[in-house]
C-alpha cells in the first residue's frame, strides 16, 4: 500500500484535536508539514505534532513534492479555492466539513478533483465510530424489524462572546451558515450512510435565540429513496447539550445516547433489551414486559 504523506492547510482547534493527530499516529500514513499564516503557531504546530517542516503560505506547501494528500482544516470559505489548487498538482484532498459555502462550489472541487484524478473526501468520521457501524449491522440483519424512521436530537447552548470558541462560525462571510451548516452537515451524513440517499427534505434553519447573522436553531424532515423518513433538531440555543441518534424498525429500536460515548441499546419486541459498548459485546440490561 502507497504511504499517504500529509501536509496540512490550517493548524486549529480541528486539526490540533480531530482530523490532526490521525494522519501521523495511524498505519501507511505521516505527516510532512503543515501551514499557517501565524508563522509562530505553525512552528509550534509542527514541533508538538512532529512535522518535519511548516509553511506561512500555501503555494510553499503544495510545491512540496514530498507531500501527496492535503487536508484542508480552514474555514469553508476557503475549502473550494484550496481543493482545486491541490488537485492542479496532483494531491489528494480531504477536506473538513461543511464542504464549501454552496452546491456549485462543491460541484467545482469535485470536478477539479475527477480531471486531475486525485481522490477528494470529506471529514464525516463519525459514520466510523464503533456503536454507528455495529448500528448499520443490526438495520441490515434486521434486528428490529423494517427500518422505517430516524430521529436525530442534537442540542447545545453556543455563546460566541466565549474566548474559546471561534468567531468566524456566525460570520456567513466565512462559515458559509450557523448550526446546520457546522454540525448539522455531521448528523445528515450520518443519516445518509444509516438509511440511504435522501429524495427530498423539508424544514426550517432559522435565528430563534442568538444574537447573530447565522441559524442558531435547524428542524427538518427527510424522506429517503427507500420510502422511509428521519426528523432532526439541530441547535445552538438549548441549555443542555443532547446528542442522540435513534432509528426505528416494526420491531424494535436502536439508541445511540449519545453518540460520541460508544453506547448503544438495542431494544426489540421480540427479546430483552441490550447495550452495546466499543469493545464490541452485548451485555443484558432488562427484559421486555
Amino acid at each position: 500500500m502507497a504511504i499517504l504523506r500529509w501536509g496540512i492547510l490550517g493548524c486549529g482547534n480541528v486539526a490540533e484535536h480531530k482530523g490532526g493527530p490521525p494522519l501521523y499516529t495511524v498505519d501507511d500514513s505521516e505527516l510532512i508539514a503543515v501551514m499557517r499564516r501565524d508563522r509562530a503557531k505553525a512552528e509550534d504546530f509542527a514541533e508538538r505534532h512532529g512535522a518535519k517542516r511548516f509553511y506561512t503560505d500555501i503555494h510553499q506547501l503544495l510545491s512540496d513534492d514530498e507531500i501527496n494528500a492535503v487536508y484542508i482544516a480552514t474555514p469553508p470559505y476557503l475549502h473550494c479555492e484550496q481543493t482545486i489548487l491541490a488537485a492542479q498538482v496532483g494531491k489528494h484532498v480531504l477536506c473538513e466539513k461543511p464542504m464549501a459555502m454552496t452546491v456549485q462550489e462543491c460541484q467545482q472541487m469535485v470536478d477539479a478533483c475527477h480531471e486531475a484524478g486525485v481522490t477528494l473526501m470529506l471529514a464525516y468520521y463519525r459514520n466510523h465510530y464503533p456503536n454507528v457501524v455495529k448500528m448499520k449491522t443490526l438495520m441490515d440483519e434486521g434486528a428490529i424489524g423494517d427500518v422505517v424512521l430516524a430521529r436525530i436530537n442534537c442540542t447545545g447552548y453556543y455563546n460566541p462572546n466565549r474566548q474559546d470558541l471561534k468567531n468566524w462560525r456566525i460570520n456567513p462571510e466565512i462559515s458559509g451558515g450557523g448550526v446546520l451548516m457546522d454540525i448539522g452537515s455531521h448528523r445528515i451524513s450520518l443519516l445518509q450512510y444509516l438509511m440511504g440517499d435522501i429524495a427530498s427534505a423539508q424544514g426550517y434553519a432559522e435565528t430563534v435565540h442568538l444574537d447573530a447573522a447565522v441559524d442558531d436553531s435547524a428542524v427538518f424532515s427527510l424522506r429517503f429513496e427507500s420510502g422511509t423518513h428521519a426528523v432532526a433538531n439541530i441547535n445552538w440555543n438549548v441549555g443542555i447539550g443532547i446528542d442522540d441518534v435513534e432509528v426505528y424498525g416494526t420491531a424494535g429500536c436502536l439508541r445511540c445516547s449519545p453518540l460520541n460515548s460508544g453506547n448503544l441499546t438495542v431494544a426489540s419486541n421480540a427479546s430483552a433489551t441490550y447495550a452495546y459498548r466499543t469493545c464490541g459485546r452485548f451485555c443484558q440490561s432488562s427484559q421486555d414486559r
